[in-house]
């Protein structure tokens, strides 16, 4: 417990003598990094309750539509972040 309050003590000291933009991209990359360990979290809650049982994709598609979403929208969140994080996706962004 005092480690933690000691981690968020530095960075509260450190965060102080950043510029305010400086500041935002830290707040950006804790949120960031809040959204990402909730997703997970939210992933593997998921998994750990459907079963075993692993749909190709070939067998989604042929699901009717609600079925596929229910199925697939765990995952949106998390491919919809990666291609706005991942330099190798963003570079994309720019046919758009």
């Amino acid at each position: 417990m005092s480690e933690t309050i000691n981690i968020e003590q530095a960075v509260i000291n450190n965060l102080s003598i950043l510029s305010h933009e400086k500041q935002q991209e830290v707040l950006d990359f804790v949120e960031f990094l809040v959204q990402k360990t909730t997703t997970n979290h939210q992933l593997a809650r998921d998994k750990s309750l459907q079963p075993e049982k692993r749909l190709s994709l070939k067998e989604i598609a042929k699901l009717p539509i609600a079925e596929r979403h229910k199925i697939l929208e765990p995952y949106m969140v998390a491919t919809a972040e990666d291609f706005l994080t991942d330099p190798e996706l963003t570079e994309f962004s720019v046919l758009a």
